[in-house]
């Protein structure tokens, strides 16, 4: 009788109408490993789901459940040429930021090399990191 889905909001109100099968929305769900949900998704029936999307949430969520880190928006594509602020460039594109809970030893011992990004408060609280960066602190 549809009243669970309808209930929820399940039902995608654009394509109901009369229909004898009214269409759903679709949910991603994506649980990590002690069960707790950690993104869900919901495209109504007339949005496509974007499969490359899906998979750079699940490697984001992967790689920051593995280590202290944030993945930006557009990440692996983000951040390609940074400013040094002395005429000079610096590659940090893939780049993730270390989260505020590692403290300034654990970065340096971890991540030699990391920027701090200069922002208005001056407070040192957005490094970058780059993923080569990531990948030597994970054999150590």
């Amino acid at each position: 009788d549809r009243s669970t889905s309808t209930a929820y909001g399940m039902i995608d109100p654009g394509t109901s109408g009369e229909q004898d099968l009214p269409l759903t929305i679709r949910a991603v769900f994506i649980v990590n490993p002690e069960n707790k949900l950690m993104l869900s998704l919901n495209y109504p029936a007339c949005v496509g789901r974007n499969m490359d999307e899906i998979v750079r949430c699940v490697k984001a969520l992967q790689l920051s459940y593995e280590k202290s880190i944030a993945t930006p928006a557009n990440w692996p594509f983000n951040h390609a040429d940074i400013p040094l602020g002395d005429g000079r460039t610096t590659d940090f594109k893939g780049s993730v930021f270390l989260l505020p809970t590692v403290s300034e030893e654990e970065a340096a011992a971890h991540y030699p090399g990391y920027l701090t990004c200069d922002v208005p408060s001056k407070k040192p609280y957005l490094r970058l990191v780059t993923e080569d960066m990531v990948k030597k602190a994970a054999a150590k």
